[in-house]
């Protein structure tokens, strides 16, 4: 059997199985009402992770148009190398300050990112402790670190009971629990003012992926770290989803980040993104820092996101004792993302749900395995600060004449699940 023949059996053998699946081309940018290649009107979009709409917002777009021309239009090489600008290190710097840390390193993805700092961080002596529905690009950095002598345990969804019971066990010399702060699927956040106490009492350090957290949640959209007031030795944010560009921070301390410099892999031998991408980066933070007001983008995607789930009928566990979502400047911002599963259960038939619905005019690609359990398949609902709350109604009425209903009664959907 040749290599064509081996891959068309597997594709076949996955098309059977309802997992098949083609990216969708979009012919214009990521917007409340999208134009998708080859159809005739636009949709409505609700699976997007442009959060706060800054991927279009004409500031941002100035910034990156300007370093564009000064700088053009790529790096032509690695960070260490001539990959370099003074863009790079200058978002380095302003991203570390907006979320608290002395330092931070790019990398051109977050994926890349979570992958590179385990991989630096493996060790013999090293274990690792990891939620269960931790991102993939965490989970393959843990699968990386194996291969160093790193050993590692896998703790029920924001059970942290039973991670306290794993730590105790553990003799490892080190050992570093790693959790998403937001979660990519099912939008609930961890309760890291815990998890950072039940590291601090085992002599762990703390690693958090806050991708989907950045932007999102937490007063100017700070994140889960400060929803929780509290702080990782190790931040993980990336500027592809709310802040509208491309890569992946790693916000710790110096001498991490030195070392992360140094040894890490995806460092030292990837060719650095543009400099117009930094100073995308770099206005993304200069729009949400300014004065919140019901038109900043962070509060108006807190209260979308708040509409979204209520008129969904989804609770999403959040890890805090707060019921409020809707602006108020003494809150310290919304500790609801703008996540929201919607569940389906059978992969066709969230196929079927998501086809009737772009029938209808609405942009919301079923969610199936790999990315979730089998059988267990969703529709991801997103909101955007640049939505409009008639869009919401009109979606949640669309689901209910398609006969999709939240689960009774309404529960969170994490943990547990």
């Amino acid at each position: 059997m040749n290599l064509t023949e081996l891959a068309t059996q597997r594709l076949e053998k996955w098309q059977q199985q309802g997992l098949m699946r083609t990216p969708i081309e979009f012919a214009g940018p990521q917007t409340p009402r999208a134009q998708l290649k080859d159809q005739p009107s636009e949709r409505i979009l609700l699976s997007s992770s442009n959060y706060l709409g800054l991927a279009t917002h004409p500031e941002v777009i100035d910034a990156a148009r300007s370093a564009l021309e000064e700088f053009g239009t790529g790096s032509g090489g690695s960070r260490l190398t001539t990959g370099s600008t003074t863009w790079h290190r200058r978002i380095e710097r302003e991203l570390a300050n907006f979320v608290g840390f002395e330092d931070a390193v790019l990398f051109a993805t977050g994926y890349q990112a979570n992958l590179s700092v385990l991989q630096t961080l493996a060790h013999p002596d090293l274990h690792i402790f990891s939620d269960s529905l931790n991102h993939a690009s965490l989970i393959d950095g843990i699968r990386l670190a194996t291969t160093s002598g790193t050993k590692k345990s896998i703790y029920p969804h924001c059970d942290y009971t039973a991670l306290e019971q794993q730590l105790a066990e553990c003799t490892a010399r080190y050992k570093l629990v790693v959790s998403d702060g937001v979660f990519s699927m099912d939008g609930d956040i961890a309760d890291l003012a815990r998890l950072r106490e039940i590291c601090t009492h085992h002599d762990a350090w703390l690693l958090v992926d806050d991708a989907h957290g950045i932007g999102t949640v937490g007063k100017h959209g700070i994140g889960s770290t400060q929803v929780h007031n509290t702080r990782p030795d190790i931040l993980i944010v990336t500027a592809s989803k709310a802040l509208g560009a491309e890569g992946g921070f790693v916000a710790c301390s110096t001498p991490v980040a030195n070392l992360l410099r140094n040894q890490a892999r995806g460092y030292v031998y990837s060719t650095a993104c543009s400099a117009a991408n930094c100073a995308a980066i770099s206005a993304a933070l200069e729009v949400i820092q300014k004065p919140l007001t019901q038109q900043h983008p962070v509060v108006r995607l807190q209260q979308r996101a708040a509409a979204l789930r209520e008129i969904t009928g989804i609770r999403v566990f959040d890890g805090v004792d707060s019921d409020s979502v809707l602006f108020d400047s003494a809150h310290s911002g919304s500790a609801h993302s703008p996540i929201i599963p919607l569940p389906v259960g059978a992969e066709s038939a969230a196929v079927r749900l998501a086809s009737e619905l772009a029938d209808r005019g609405f942009h919301i690609p079923a969610i199936r395995y790999p990315t979730v359990a089998r059988g267990q398949a969703i529709l991801r609902a997103t909101a955007m600060a640049t939505l409009e709350l008639a869009d919401i109604t009109q979606f949640a009425q669309t689901l209910r004449d398609l006969g999709w209903r939240p689960p009774t009664p309404a529960k969170a959907i994490s943990p547990g699940r």
